[in-house]
């Protein structure tokens, strides 16, 4: 690369997917030599001691401020640099467009989302469009997203575009402090089938279906308990749910914590019911933790689980799910069977690999 830097815009340095693959990446980066430097937008810095321990400098100087004061001061402080941007997540991508010299940036597309979800369709299609004229390049985590944003005409005739899947890093440790804080805040038992979930309280992910499933399961199976994680704006109406199904004593929602792989280490059971994924991080995150995985078979989920795999049940169905989760409580061989299948599947996304095609990227757009 020409420039020893790079600067990625992100819209926040919360727990999230995007996120925490940007933390991957830069890791990887500054590995091969690279400065970076991480500008945030928005919300809570619940990952900059992490990026800071890579190596990176965090600068909140735009952090929760207006968008028109984030734009200017934005324009302000890069006018003087010829550094390269890389910007994640739709407004982040808008701010970079406003404020950059064309084909100065790039940018990473994460969700399978409309650029600008509640806005009338044409309004999304410009504004994307817009960003697209006027980056160097587009990457797309996955094949369902780059069919999503094509069938939503978000895309420029003439926006180069790459396919690069998230990377994960194998070697994760599990904290005896975390797994502590786990089980004696939310009362892990021992004896229970422990079935797990993670993602944001929110429409996609379609939790509905696992509950009405998990109260099937609960006929057979008396002793198992539901775990999620996450946090979002469906929790009172899930509660609701959960209190007219009559099955309250046996779900436990946990919020958000930044101890996944300790909850991932204490279920049986890994479920990911989403209506959609943009890639779904949190799938290599539990094959990593080797738990076997059910999940709903649409958009990116069979491109990282892979097409065939044991464990996909179809999308809503209550009892499709359902009797996967019977097979998998009462037959070992098929949940012995579902994690055999991780380690080729993982080598998809082994994080060298994706920093190395990203960085390869930057030096096609002339960085």
């Amino acid at each position: 690369m020409k420039s020893n830097k790079i600067i990625h815009v992100i819209t926040t340095i919360e727990m999230g997917g995007a996120e925490k693959q940007l933390l991957v990446l830069a890791r990887k980066l500054i590995e091969f030599g690279l400065q970076v430097e991480i500008i945030y937008l928005k919300g809570k810095p619940e990952l900059k001691k992490d990026f800071e321990a890579a190596g990176c400098n965090v600068n909140d100087f735009i952090a929760n401020k207006n968008l028109i004061i984030q734009a200017i001061l934005f324009f302000q402080y890069l006018r003087k640099t010829s550094t390269p941007i890389h910007a994640h997540l739709p407004k982040s991508e808008l701010i970079t467009a406003i404020t950059r010299p064309k084909k100065s940036f790039i940018v990473t597309r994460h969700n399978s989302e409309r650029f600008w979800p509640g806005s009338p369709k044409l309004i999304s299609q410009l504004v994307s469009k817009f960003v697209c004229a006027r980056a160097a390049h587009l990457i797309l985590i996955s094949n369902a997203v780059r069919k999503f944003v094509d069938a939503n005409g978000e895309l420029t005739k003439t926006c180069k575009i790459d396919i690069v899947y998230y990377g994960i890093d194998l070697n994760t440790s599990i904290s005896s402090a975390g797994l502590s804080n786990l089980i004696s805040k939310f009362s892990f038992s021992g004896n229970s089938f422990k079935i797990g979930s993670i993602g944001r309280l929110v429409d996609q992910k379609d939790y509905p279906t696992l509950l009405r499933a998990f109260k099937k399961i609960l006929v057979n199976h008396p002793d198992s308990d539901l775990y999620i994680v996450g946090q979002g704006n469906k929790r009172n109406n899930l509660q609701s749910l959960v209190r007219e199904l009559e099955i309250n004593k046996k779900v436990h929602f946990l919020g958000k914590t930044g101890f996944i792989m300790e909850f991932l280490s204490l279920i049986d059971v890994f479920i990911l019911p989403s209506k959609y994924e943009g890639f779904g991080l949190v799938l290599l995150e539990a094959m990593t933790a080797r738990k076997p995985i059910l999940a709903s078979s649409n958009s990116s989920i069979p491109e990282v689980l892979g097409a065939s795999f044991p464990g996909l049940f179809i999308t809503g169905n209550v009892d499709d799910l359902c009797q996967k989760i019977e097979l998998t409580l009462n037959d070992r061989k098929f949940a012995s069977n579902l994690v055999s299948l991780y380690p080729n599947q993982l080598n998809k996304f082994e994080p060298f690999l994706m920093s190395k095609r990203i960085i390869n990227i930057y030096k096609d757009c002339g960085f």
